[in-house]
């Protein structure tokens, strides 16, 4: 059965939103950030970089949210567009967008205005706007 890695935050949901989108069964296994079980050797072994979510599946495992999508895709055909370059090229760009672009401008900006020390104005402002342009992506792409 397949093994998920879990800490409720964004990254590891989607993970979760796929599984039981696709009607994977699947078993949560907590990881306590707050208690800093993601630095412990055993779940260093099944993701280096000691973030979750990670998944186990049998003899693969997987980190990285969007590595964990990319390889629940491929291993259900489930979500996945047409099988032609152009739509292929389409989902990754989109997929690393998701990557590269929301996931850190938004956690970024939660954690400059929720935690960190003064004075964090200009950080603040740098990450809330670029997240607040990122969404404004996505929006006007839903919309067409």
């Amino acid at each position: 059965m397949i093994q998920l890695y879990y800490h409720p935050s964004p990254n590891p949901l989607k993970v979760a939103l796929f599984l039981e989108e696709a009607g994977l069964p699947y078993e949560l296994v907590p990881v306590d950030t707050r208690k800093g079980e993601q630095h412990s050797a055993a779940f260093r072994a099944i993701n280096p970089n000691a973030k979750t979510p990670a998944l186990v599946d049998g003899d693969a495992t997987v980190f990285d949210s969007n590595a964990i999508l990319l390889y629940l895709a491929e291993k259900t055909g489930r979500f996945l567009p047409a099988d032609t370059p152009a739509a292929r090229a389409r989902m990754l760009s989109w997929l690393m967008f998701v990557a590269t672009g929301i996931g850190p401008y938004c956690g970024q900006a939660v954690h400059f205005q929720h935690f960190a020390p003064e004075p964090k104005d200009y950080a603040v402002n740098r990450y809330t706007f670029e997240a607040e342009r990122h969404w404004k992506l996505v929006d006007e792409q839903l919309a067409a």
